[in-house]
């Protein structure tokens, strides 16, 4: 008996709580999304064309990153990475010398151009051989190390201070990277 009331109840609640207050389909249909802001968007334009910085420190700055993607270069071939990473590291290699390139006087540019035809050269080996062997990879990686110590060594940056453009805009690098 105390089980037939108690399922009674139960039932009775169960059945309450589904009703509710409100119709089945009212209770049980989704409502419509209101939006909380009605704010107009303000967008006002940036000229990005003009760089804050001087010339110098933009040269400092790629010649870091070329500093950086050489050595992973040269980290990925000796580890055997992806012959995707490699080549990407000579891509970036690549388009950070020509952005050092445009920073510099005609007279060093043309000295840099030497070691922008080697990196290019040595890009150029990798594409055409996916598939490296141990031989193959330790002869690109001393080719290079040898760019990475001679461009360290002839164009640091303390070295070059004499040698950067004093004009506000760089010269266009001469062949872009694809």
């Amino acid at each position: 008996m105390k089980r037939t009331i108690g399922l009674g109840i139960l039932i009775f609640f169960c059945c309450g709580g589904l009703i509710g207050c409100e119709s089945l389909q009212k209770k049980f249909t989704r409502k419509k999304k209101t939006k909380d802001s009605q704010e107009a968007m303000v967008i006002a334009p940036r000229d990005y064309s003009a760089h804050p910085f001087p010339n110098d420190v933009l040269y400092k700055q790629y010649f870091v990153y070329w500093k950086s993607w050489n050595q992973e270069l040269v980290s990925s071939l000796s580890d055997r990475d992806s012959h995707k990473k490699i080549v990407d590291c000579l891509k970036q290699s690549l388009l950070n010398l020509d952005k050092m390139r445009s920073y510099l006087v005609e007279e060093k540019a043309v000295a840099l151009d030497v070691y922008v035809a080697k990196t290019q050269d040595l890009k150029d080996a990798v594409e055409k051989t996916p598939s490296m062997v141990p031989s193959q990879a330790n002869d690109y990686r001393y080719t290079a190390e040898r760019i990475l110590s001679s461009v360290n060594r002839e164009f640091d940056a303390h070295k070059m201070a004499p040698y950067i453009k004093e004009d506000a805009t760089p010269a266009a690098p001469a062949d872009p990277v694809s």
